[in-house]
């Protein structure tokens, strides 16, 4: 007989949770248009599947942002959906409660976990592509934030430059206008500042649709015509955008697929045993320019 003594240990099983059917979901602001659009969408598919969805307001704070990553003061629950606006890959490797894990956005675009997006980059380029197309030479861009840095902002105006140099467009620095926020009022003020500058334009990429309403506004102050004078485009294709004067063109992320996406890969993740070494999948959605009045130059306008 083996003595115990020296015969092998084996591992005890790593106990499987009982499934509470609650998903956390971590987003940093619910008064974003967008945001707020996302989180809705995000409820009701997860209804369909039999879940329910805890929703976290962050604010973009570090400290809030890692203490849902670790389940400080949450129910217990089967995994976790998260915005992240300046959590780190330290931060998540250091998870003091691991459990499923699913990241969206590019504020972390490389890590070992899991991540759902869509390609800022991509998205501003074809907003400038489609500005182009239209007549527009002097397209300015509101939005880079270095004051409040963001990881979208950041994508959106490397698109913008990468587009301006491909098409030979004019580079001109006065054309780019800063933002503390993605609102409208950040976008209002921008604008007028830059009307005020007297720098020349015929087109704005804005950051957001929620920054181009501002801008819509401005215009309309200062007796710009749209699209005639200047073509406006945002991104993120927020419902208002299609009810704004004049409605608003925008680059409009496939949101159900980032839904379905986040969702399908948090399933994933919670109906796998306790320790399995799952693959790291980093999931990239499309975007689609929605032209509406704010872009429709005639010929006779370009």
């Amino acid at each position: 007989m083996a003595d115990p003594a020296t015969a092998p240990r084996r591992s005890a099983p790593m106990p499987r949770r009982e499934r509470t059917g609650i998903v956390a979901l971590a987003v940093p602001n619910l008064e974003e248009p967008y945001f707020a659009e996302l989180t809705a969408l995000i409820v009701r598919r997860a209804d369909q599947r039999g879940l329910s969805i805890l929703i976290q307001q962050t604010e973009g704070d570090h400290d809030r942002e890692v203490d849902i990553a670790n389940g400080v003061g949450l129910p217990q629950t089967d995994g976790l959906i998260h915005i992240p606006r300046s959590l780190t890959v330290g931060d998540l490797t250091r998870r003091t409660s691991p459990g499923p894990l699913v990241l969206l956005g590019e504020h972390i675009q490389v890590s070992p976990f899991t991540h759902v997006t869509i390609d800022n980059k991509a998205a501003a380029r074809s907003a400038v592509e489609h500005l182009a197309s239209v007549g527009c030479r002097r397209i300015a861009f509101i939005g880079p934030r270095d004051a409040s840095p963001s990881d979208a902002a950041d994508q959106r105006f490397a698109g913008y430059r990468e587009a301006v140099a491909a098409l030979a467009l004019d580079p001109d620095p006065a054309l780019v206008a800063q933002v503390v926020s993605f609102t409208s009022g950040e976008g209002q003020r921008a604008l007028r500042e830059l009307i005020g500058s007297r720098t020349v334009f015929d087109g704005v990429v804005c950051s957001n649709d929620s920054v181009a309403f501002g801008v819509l506004a401005a215009l309309h102050e200062a007796g710009r015509r749209i699209p005639e004078d200047v073509a406006v485009i945002g991104i993120d294709d927020v419902r208002a955008a299609r009810f704004a004067a004049p409605a608003l063109t925008s680059v409009a992320p496939d949101n159900e697929a980032l839904v379905e996406a986040a969702l399908t890969e948090l399933e994933r993740q919670i109906a796998s045993p306790p320790g399995a070494d799952l693959p790291v999948r980093h999931v990239v959605v499309p975007a689609r320019i929605v032209a509406r009045a704010s872009t429709a130059r005639t010929s006779r306008t370009r």
